[in-house]
């Protein structure tokens, strides 16, 4: 009975040991230089409790990729220091932590509704004494009917639509109730490489119809087309309105753009009722590691845009 006691113990305490062996270890990449940086917000921060709230985010991103980090506020200078091992390559990491992490999603207004608004910005740009129309031969492809996209052009072109979008008094050519408006580009279309614009819905408040701080859970994944994406679990007040906004795109037969950082990723149409449970997937020219770390920022929550004043990357030997 005793030496089988004693066998047991034995085997308990290996068991022990090799658990602990395990959680000792790091099966991550090893970490291959230090990276110190100085950040500082594009806008003054008015008080040290966003600042702390700035810090306490970058932290929480940081902690998706290292265990070895320190995040510190310099409330004099309006900057922040950080201090990190890593495996990430400089330029990766340099992305990885001023990318802003803004997730909004938006209702859209099909193309026609806004005809009468790009016919006015046609006849203002346009030089009677030319064959040559300034706007209109921007324009490499149209939206389809009923669609989301307005229109797309070459990306060297869109500061200029921007230009003729914001002349003073086209927006008089849109209805009162579409005032509530908000013009955004998408990502580069595949095979063309142009840039599609779209038409966004507002609320009252001008704030999107939802934004990303109802996720509580985001990981990479892959989506119907084996293509790298990133799959969204929100809480229980984002899941209900998504719920009601989904369900309204699919009686109206219209779109729900997903914006990352002001840019439209996807726009994507509702086909089978509303979307319970508060699921939603973002889908875009990622590569794996990019769905990887969108993924983490999408977690840690967003940053204000912020510059990198100073980068020095010390190898470790």
């Amino acid at each position: 009975m005793f030496k089988k006691s004693l066998s047991i113990f034995k085997i308990s305490v290996r068991i022990i040991m090799l658990l602990l062996l395990v959680s000792a270890c790091s099966f991550g990449p090893k970490s291959d230089k230090v990276i110190e940086m100085t950040l500082e917000p594009n806008e003054a921060v008015d008080s040290d409790q966003e600042m702390n709230r700035i810090v306490q985010k970058l932290r929480q991103r940081l902690q998706k990729v290292t265990t070895n980090a320190e995040v510190l506020a310099l409330p004099d200078k309006n900057q922040i220091k950080i201090t990190v091992a890593t495996h990430y390559k400089t330029e990766r990491f340099n992305r990885y932590i001023v990318n802003p992490g803004k997730l909004d999603f938006y209702e859209t207004y099909k193309n026609e509704e806004m005809f009468s608004f790009l016919a006015e910005v046609y006849e203002r740009v346009k030089n009677k004494d030319s064959i040559v129309h300034p706007f209109q031969d921007l324009i490499k492809e149209s939206g389809y009917p009923g669609g989301p996209i307005l229109f797309s052009v070459e990306e060297r072109d869109t500061a200029t639509v921007n230009r003729y979008f914001s002349m003073k008094g086209v927006e008089s050519a849109l209805p009162v109730k579409k005032r509530y408006v908000r013009f955004l580009w998408g990502i580069k279309e595949k095979g063309t490489g142009y840039i599609p614009l779209y038409a966004l819905k507002k609320n009252k408040l001008g704030k999107p119809a939802l934004s990303g701080d109802v996720v509580m859970n985001a990981f990479p994944t892959y989506n119907a087309l084996d293509m790298p994406a990133i799959s969204m679990q929100m809480n229980e007040e984002g899941a209900e309105k998504w719920e009601s906004l989904t369900g309204k795109a699919y009686q109206q037969r219209s779109n729900i753009a997903i914006v990352l950082n002001d840019q439209v990723y996807s726009a994507p149409g509702v086909s089978a009722g509303p979307i319970h449970g508060g699921r939603s997937e973002i889908s875009g020219d990622f590569t794996a590691e990019e769905a990887q770390d969108f993924a983490n920022i999408l977690m840690s929550g967003a940053i204000p845009k912020m510059s990198i004043i100073e980068v020095k990357v010390r190898e470790i030997k």
